[in-house]
């Protein structure tokens, strides 16, 4: 068990950290360099990258759409997966964040559908399968789009 976990400010530079799963890597390939794909994360909204023990494990967060709308992202290293509970628990405090300090009042991830780990984290993380979207992927697989709403205050 890793005793030093920390939650930083995600920079394009922990793609480099990060050791993509197998899947994520052949995923993410298909849209062009991935140290572009990074910098284009960096800017388009809030996230972070968390390290244990000065290892990056995760790196996620949420592309702004447009005021209070935005999709969740999430990169898993190989290692996140020793270390299941604790990158859960963490991804549900940086989703609650998005809410209630960065101003999100819709969340939403599309998810493949033949991934039924990504599922579970989605609906962990609160969000809820809304529908299917065949051909979504960048290989052209089909997804499931998983959102939560908070609505609007009076």
């Amino acid at each position: 068990m890793c005793d030093e976990w920390r939650l930083a400010p995600f920079r394009a530079a922990h793609i480099q950290a990060l050791h993509l799963t197998g899947q994520a890597r052949a995923v993410l390939g298909r849209l062009g360099d991935l140290d572009a794909l990074a910098h284009q994360y960096e800017a388009a909204g809030p996230a972070w990258t968390l390290f244990a023990g000065g290892q990056a494990l995760v790196s996620g967060g949420a592309v702004r759409f447009w005021p209070g709308v935005g999709e969740c992202w999430c990169w898993l290293s190989e290692l996140a997966r020793q270390h299941p509970v604790v990158v859960a628990r963490r991804a549900r405090r940086v989703v609650e964040n998005l809410r209630l300090i960065h101003g999100f009042s819709r969340l939403q991830a599309h998810v493949r559908a033949d991934d039924e780990t990504a599922q579970c984290f989605a609906a962990f993380l609160g969000l809820q399968r809304e529908g299917t979207c065949p051909g979504f992927g960048p290989d052209q697989s089909t997804h499931y789009i998983y959102g939560r709403f908070w609505g609007w205050k009076a």
